[in-house]
């Protein structure tokens, strides 16, 4: 029997369409594609700017370097961020020699808790990342207005979040910088990728020359990219102003292939993002009643969550462990994910101690929260499946 899983990946002939041209057009490395991506990502969050790089990963990074240039951060100024999260988030902070300040998170949306950021707050706090985790929007009036206060920058990760909102405001549209995930189990896939937003032009510039080995290009369309015409600010300098590169930098780029997935995935955002809803939805309704062992996704009306996957946690006093839960949906062939796990990383046990009990809300998620999928690619005959398994496993547990 097919597994049910967690992600999909849709390709139209919207896809089909875009990737054949970039085909014909015979240029596979950055170019049109990617160029329109950018534009037509960045504004349908409402911002001016955007830079496509290889992973949300990348993205996370560059934010941080670039705004650490520009507002002058010392190697160890401090970012905070949540107790739970993907731990590109956290790592991306150290790979800018940056400190990662983890802030525990609220108990029902699963984000980083507004009213314990203040007392995680040094004199070496520069910035702060909200991570809109799978799909849910932040509290970000606390945020912001704790941010305001401290003077702290804001960097959202809404590698889970394309196209949420928090009181009808497009989530990524609230900080400095926004970091988007393409990667193929995303709600919006170029296979691999990521995009940066924001309207700051200089940290546009910066961005654009960081995922580019640090070269002194930044226009937003490089007419190098285009056989017919010749750039004349190349020799204007007095090496090639194409190869000097003016920064330490990466090689983050992506090419026009995943450009042309992209603009085919924008094209088909409603489907996609409709259907996930609808999909979590038919989810929650059908496992009412399970909720004296199983938390179900509770969110505010004032946001409207994306959804990327479907959140259950094990209440505490169940009569039965997250293993022999997660154990029985896989053998019923339903794709599970622990929820998240960050502090409890072998790896972060070495960089940071054994701290995880530091945040009780975080450790109870760490060991009895999962999800699994509610993905656009999903048949009701599916969904009724996981609600099935789920509801057999429980029927002897009352």
């Amino acid at each position: 029997m097919e597994k049910i899983g967690v992600g999909y990946a849709y390709v139209s002939d919207a896809e089909k369409r875009y990737v054949n041209e970039a085909l014909d057009a015979g240029r596979l490395s950055q170019g049109k594609m990617v160029h329109k991506f950018e534009k037509e990502f960045a504004r349908l969050h409402d911002q001016k700017y955007g830079v496509a790089c290889n992973s949300g990963t990348s993205a996370l990074h560059v934010c941080l370097e670039a705004m650490k240039e520009v507002y002058g951060w010392e190697d160890g100024s401090e970012v905070l961020v949540p107790a739970i999260t993907f731990i590109a988030t956290s790592n991306a902070c150290i790979h800018a020699g940056l400190k990662p300040v983890f802030v525990d998170v609220d108990p029902i949306s699963y984000n980083m808790d507004a009213s314990k950021m203040e007392e995680r707050i040094t004199d070496r706090t520069v910035a702060a990342i909200p991570v809109h985790t799978f799909g849910q929007p932040c509290e970000m009036d606390a945020i912001m207005a704790v941010a305001e206060k401290h003077k702290l920058r804001i960097l959202e990760d809404c590698a889970e979040a394309h196209f949420a909102t928090y009181k009808n405001k497009k989530i990524g549209s609230f900080g400095d910088m926004a970091a988007f995930s393409t990667y193929v189990a995303h709600t919006i896939t170029t296979g691999i990728g990521g995009v940066i937003t924001t309207n700051n032009l200089v940290l546009t510039e910066i961005s654009r020359s960081l995922i580019a080995h640090g070269r002194a290009c930044t226009c937003e369309t490089c007419l190098a990219s285009d056989p017919r015409q010749v750039c004349k600010l190349r020799m204007q300098t007095e090496m090639d102003k194409r190869f000097m590169m003016v920064r330490m930098g990466y090689s983050y780029r992506i090419g026009e292939l995943e450009g042309a997935l992209g603009l085919g995935q924008l094209e088909n955002r409603d489907l996609i993002m409709n259907t996930r809803k609808e999909n979590a939805h038919y989810l929650s309704e059908k496992l009412k009643g399970t909720e004296k062992y199983l938390q179900l996704p509770e969110y505010p009306d004032y946001v409207d969550h994306s959804f990327m996957m479907y959140p259950l946690v094990i209440k505490k006093d169940a009569p039965f462990t997250r293993d022999e839960f997660t154990h029985f949906l896989e053998k019923n062939n339903i794709e599970t994910r622990p929820m998240l796990p960050l502090l409890n990383q072998p790896v972060y046990k070495k960089l940071f101690g054994d701290i995880e009990s530091d945040y009780p809300v975080a450790e109870w998620l760490d060991h009895y929260g999962l999800y699994v999928g509610c993905h656009h690619g999903l048949s009701k005959e599916q969904l009724d499946k996981v609600v099935a398994a789920i509801k057999e496993f429980l029927q002897d547990k009352a």
